[in-house]
């Protein structure tokens, strides 16, 4: 409870931080609090700004900057710049509120410098090992974010996206295929195999290629012609899809959503288009279909709830690395995502 309150709480580590210091550096200067207590905590209150200037210049500024973006070398140059900077004005104001009475001689000079510039990286070192122990517990809570979601994505996939209703429907539809000995039906069965077989395990994963989750799309979209085999029903894909990994299970969403509240609210005139292109480092997702119509309530208002689950699990799953723009047009809902998946 103590530790993750630490953790979580937005201001406990830097008050303990502070209080440290505080304490530690009132330890150390007991003489000057004998010799003028006005001078001591002067020194006290101008030594703490200088190092809180220095640890928040640290882990607000050059560490989101340049260690979380992987430039280590100009991280360091920066972090070795400010703490010298540090170092130089512990020493001045040691001069200056101790009324210069430490100076004794250049080699003193130098000394006292190295003395207190070392106070300065040490809460260098401090701000850093702070910054990063939180980061990797705020990472750990991030993940456990991210595997609750997949495990209720894969739930409520279940539930709903293949939920007992659909498969009674596409169920009818292939008993109705075989019972007009159709060359299709063998092909349904497969398909509808490949949907839970994909469910079932690559479901689990935490990545995979673009390529598997098209296929699922894909065969989703070819059962769904089952239904309405004269509907206009467009999927095509370009790139490289194999090179791309993204999360399973993702995409599916916006496409069930498509057919559930565009497609098959309407006996005709209703279409659904797909198209997802793979490029260097991005993927993007188009999903366009029909406006349901005015009469069916049900259907417009839920139009756009499916899509409500997937910005939730952009938001954990891509954060920063993702755009999607909902285009509610007359005659159509169009969805376009993006994904940055390097």
């Amino acid at each position: 409870m103590g530790l993750k309150f630490l953790f979580t709480s937005k201001y406990a580590f830097h008050f303990l931080l502070w209080i440290f210091f505080i304490f530690s550096l009132a330890a150390d200067t007991t003489t000057v609090y004998n010799q003028d207590k006005w001078i001591f905590a002067s020194y006290i209150i101008a030594k703490t700004f200088v190092q809180a200037l220095l640890v928040y210049a640290n882990i607000l500024l050059l560490y989101p900057l340049f260690f979380k973006t992987k430039k280590y070398l100009l991280y360091l140059l920066f972090l070795t710049g400010v703490t010298l900077l540090a170092g130089y004005g512990n020493l001045k104001l040691e001069l200056y509120l101790r009324n210069n009475s430490i100076l004794l001689s250049k080699e003193e000079h130098f000394r006292f410098f190295l003395s207190q510039l070392g106070m300065a990286a040490r809460y260098v070192l401090i701000s850093f090992l702070l910054k990063i122990s939180v980061d990797y517990y705020e990472q750990k809570e991030t993940l456990k974010k991210i595997e609750l979601e997949k495990t209720t994505a894969e739930l409520n996939f279940l539930k709903a996206q293949v939920n007992p209703h659909f498969l009674f429907n596409t169920l009818n539809n292939l008993y109705a295929l075989i019972l007009e000995k159709s060359d299709k039906s063998g092909e349904a069965v497969l398909k509808l195999a490949d949907i839970m077989k994909y469910i079932l395990a690559e479901g689990k994963e935490d990545k995979v290629t673009l390529q598997k989750e098209i296929e699922l799309l894909y065969n989703y979209t070819e059962l769904e012609r089952l239904r309405k085999p004269d509907a206009e029903m467009i999927f095509t894909s370009s790139g490289n899809t194999q090179h791309h990994v993204i999360t399973p299970l993702l995409l599916l969403p916006l496409v069930e959503n498509a057919f559930k509240y565009g497609l098959n609210s309407v006996s005709k005139n209703g279409f659904v288009r797909i198209n997802i292109t793979a490029s260097t480092g991005t993927v993007q997702v188009t999903v366009e279909n029909n406006i349901p119509p005015v009469k069916n309530n049900e259907a417009l208002k839920s139009l756009g709830l499916g899509i409500e689950n997937v910005k939730q699990r952009l938001e954990i799953l891509y954060p920063g690395k993702h755009m999607i723009h909902i285009d509610n047009k007359t005659e159509s809902f169009i969805v376009n995502l993006q994904l940055q998946t390097v």
